[in-house]
């Protein structure tokens, strides 16, 4: 990963402690609240009747270095996670309306950060606190026959904007399940780093919704053993914009999805590259030039070619894209694409397969400070661009166990050529209650 501030993109190459700070701090791994198993009769079943249901689930996500990157070794982390759905219509009359209430506790060690150096973690659970928090407190309200959909509450940004289903099928912080370099260029959020805001959905068309949103901008709540500190920051704010069309939706049809947004992040912030006069703060030994605003554009699709059987039985491709502002991005190109085969076999129909790969380029103005800096004669690793590739074979042993290897390739591991490139074999393994 990339550091966020502009003296932290300084890397030297024999340091391991420098090139930790290129790495940077994590953005946050976005595992979202996994769906429950099928209700058995019981006690469960009862309350869900009632409107409740209860989620309580074990994520653990294990990775190895066999070769190349920093360093080898092998790292664990893991997540527990209880969450509460309440239907208010079953539970207290008012149609229309869901609370969410999810605490999770994380610990572990991520292999990119000890061993690896690259850019996007290789276990995207790792991160967001290593302890017990909070991970979301919201109200949704449906109104209009559900064409208007209300949120607002502790959550997360990257629960309505730039997500796609196949996303959080990878161990790679790169696909899971929305472009990571949203949360390098902005204060854009993912699970399970809440920030108070507030949404709004309206369907305008048939399968056609546009969503906006307000958050706030809160990196602090992220880190360890802040996350109970839930006081709101409205100081700078986060304001996406998404428009949603969904294709294929009827019986025996392939579906499809289309999302298109932008956002506008209002903190200030430092340049890459410039001081207040267009140059290279580096040469002319002035302050960075400070940026009232910065941008972030995505584009994604994803959609299924061809059927094996009922439901989501089939083969699907997807693809992303973004794009962010120049003077304050870390990386403002961001290409990833793949697909995931699910139900491949008759005997197998909750197995699913795939693979993805990602393209991420440094800014370029960063390059050319790093440049700078060697004519400075400092010793700096200059950064270009990473790419990486995910294959992993999903395997639901039972209704609640899902075993899922992983190989994992880093081309250019942290944009540079101080390391070989790296080869990383990991297990995720999900046991829902």
């Amino acid at each position: 990963m990339i550091a966020d501030s502009p003296p932290a993109m300084i890397i030297a190459a024999p340091s391991t402690a420098v090139a930790r700070q290129l790495q940077g701090p994590s953005a946050g791994p976005q595992t979202p609240v996994p769906s429950p198993p099928a209700d058995k009769p019981g006690w469960r079943t009862r309350l869900k009747d009632k409107g409740v249901e209860l989620t309580f689930s074990y994520v653990s996500e294990s990775a190895a270095s066999i070769t190349g990157g920093r360093d080898g070794g092998a790292a664990y982390t893991q997540q527990l996670l209880a969450s509460t759905a309440i239907d208010t219509g079953k539970a207290f009359g008012l149609e229309g309306g869901k609370i969410i209430a999810t605490i999770i506790h994380r610990k572990g060690e991520d292999l990119t950060a000890t061993r690896l150096g690259n850019l996007f973690e290789v276990q995207e659970l790792f991160g967001g606190g290593q302890d017990l928090r909070p991970a979301e407190l919201s109200y949704e309200q449906k109104l209009n026959g559900g064409k208007t959909a209300l949120k607002f509450g502790l959550y997360h940004t990257g629960d309505d904007f730039a997500t796609l289903p196949s996303g959080c099928q990878f161990q790679n912080f790169a696909f899971c399940p929305r472009p990571t370099t949203l949360f390098y260029n902005s204060g854009f959020s993912g699970f399970p780093i809440p920030r108070w805001g507030l949404r709004i959905r309206q369907e305008i068309a048939p399968n056609l919704t546009v969503t906006v949103a307000g958050f706030e901008v809160n990196a602090f709540r992220a880190q360890t053993g802040a996350g109970w500190k839930l006081a709101p920051r409205f100081d700078s704010f986060v304001l996406p914009v998404e428009l949603g069309w969904k294709t294929g939706q009827g019986t025996g049809g392939l579906p499809g999805l289309v999302r298109i947004g932008a956002l506008v992040d209002t903190t200030n912030r430092a340049n890459v590259r410039d001081d207040v006069n267009g140059q290279s703060y580096v040469l002319s030994g002035l302050a960075p030039a400070m940026r009232q605003e910065r941008w972030s554009a995505w584009a994604m699709a994803e959609k299924m070619v061809v059927r094996f059987g009922p439901g989501d039985r089939g083969l699907s491709l997807f693809g992303t894209a973004t794009l962010s502002d120049r003077h304050t991005a870390r990386v403002p190109i961001f290409v990833s694409g793949g697909f995931v085969a699910r139900g491949l076999w008759d005997s197998r129909p909750r197995d699913n397969f795939g693979l993805g790969l990602v393209y991420a380029r440094v800014n370029p103005r960063i390059t050319d400070r790093q440049r700078d800096q060697v004519a400075l004669g400092q010793n700096v690793a200059v950064q270009t661009y990473e790419i990486s590739g995910e294959i992993f074979y999903g395997w639901q042993t039972t209704r609640q166990l899902l075993l899922r290897p992983n190989l994992q390739y880093v081309h250019r591991v942290g944009a540079t050529n101080l390391y070989p490139d790296a080869l990383v074999a990991g297990a995720t393994v999900k046991f829902i209650f």
